[in-house]
């Protein structure tokens, strides 16, 4: 059994470690301020303006969840009569929710055809016409973009076909809304600012837990107006923490550094690579046309059994695939040579 100390983690997106937040939470307490009751107090009052400002909108509010920032969301950008959101069929809202949309909100996901992990413009148009010809009116109320999406590896959304379908959604009036769990790996992967990549949508959310290694904790960001009174929403559906505050000290301690560090770690996953490519073995492929921080490896040896061998040298790789294994580039690995690393996976594949 490997010491999650020195273990090498190539299978997660964020920092995650058994005990690292109780250390960083530690770390974190000097000047942090009283804790807060219900999401009122110092410590909320300067984490989410600054999470509002890192993500370009007017307004953050802290969520215990994703899964609830994403209902709330798409809850506010559908109206009475307009109750459907077009999503892709391999979203995380439609698969990882427990039928959430229609059970907890009421409304009614819209499922497109999907074009790699993307979908086409024509998709928005497709959805709103076929919402006009029942005999009760029932719109399409929001378009929910997820990217990168997780079922597929981490896969970009294309950027091209993406721009269509935002201006066909702007064009028809729909509420745009980014499930941006993954955002910093989206901005990185584009060379922009999470910001930037997020100007184009009306609300977003944000996992702090997958990209800040907390063991709680999402955001959800827009305009003031959509959000006004949104927190009696999260306390209406179950998620009002009687105290916000650890996630926020940790969030505020660390945010300044995460795009930076999403940046370093696609310019470390690019040098593996060519450490990779030199030595030959294992094998490297993209699993996306579009760039990300996940890459395919084809050892030698079954990948299964390659997989076994490398979590005995402390290098915990994702899933296998046929015959290949997923690894992940995260910020985890920023202190670790990546030429070295490359060497002792490359002695396993022997």
């Amino acid at each position: 059994m490997t010491d999650s100390r020195t273990t090498v983690r190539l299978d997660v997106d964020g920092p995650y470690s058994d005990t690292g937040f109780a250390r960083r939470l530690v770390a974190s307490l000097d000047g942090a301020g009283m804790p807060d009751s219900y999401g009122e107090g110092p410590l909320i009052r300067d984490c989410e303006p600054a999470l509002a400002k890192a993500l370009g909108k007017e307004r953050a509010v802290l969520f215990a969840t994703g899964t609830l920032a994403n209902l709330v969301a798409l809850d506010r950008h559908c109206g009475r009569q307009a109750r459907r959101v077009l999503v892709h069929p391999d979203s995380h809202v439609l698969n990882d929710t427990g039928d959430s949309l229609a059970s907890v909100m009421g409304l009614t996901a819209a499922v497109a055809a999907p074009s790699g992990a993307g979908f086409a413009a024509s998709e928005v148009a497709a959805a709103i016409a076929r919402a006009r010809t029942g005999k009760v009116a029932q719109g399409l109320g929001a378009v929910c973009i997820e990217t990168p999406v997780r079922r597929r590896r981490n896969a970009a959304f294309p950027a091209a076909m993406l721009a269509e379908t935002v201006v066909a959604a702007r064009r028809a009036g729909i509420g745009l809304h980014l499930d941006g769990a993954r955002l910093p790996i989206a901005a990185a992967a584009a060379g922009t600012t999470m910001a930037a990549f997020a100007a184009d949508y009306d609300t977003v959310y944000l996992s702090l837990w997958k990209m800040l290694g907390l063991p709680f904790g999402a955001v959800l960001a827009g305009p003031a107006d959509l959000l006004d009174g949104v927190e009696h929403d999260r306390r209406r559906h179950g998620g009002a923490l009687p105290q916000f505050w650890p996630i926020a000290a940790v969030t505020r301690a660390e945010l300044d550094r995460l795009e930076g560090d999403w940046r370093r770690s696609f310019e470390w996953l690019r040098a593996f690579e060519a450490a990779l490519a030199q030595i030959g073995a294992p094998a490297v492929s993209a699993v996306d046309e579009s760039p990300t921080n996940c890459i395919w490896l084809r050892p030698k040896a079954d990948p299964a059994v390659f997989k076994a061998k490398c979590r005995d040298a402390g290098l915990v790789l994702g899933d296998v695939e046929g015959d290949r294994v997923v690894v992940r580039a995260n910020p985890t690995l920023l202190g670790i040579e990546p030429q070295a690393l490359a060497r002792k996976m490359a002695a396993v594949d022997r």
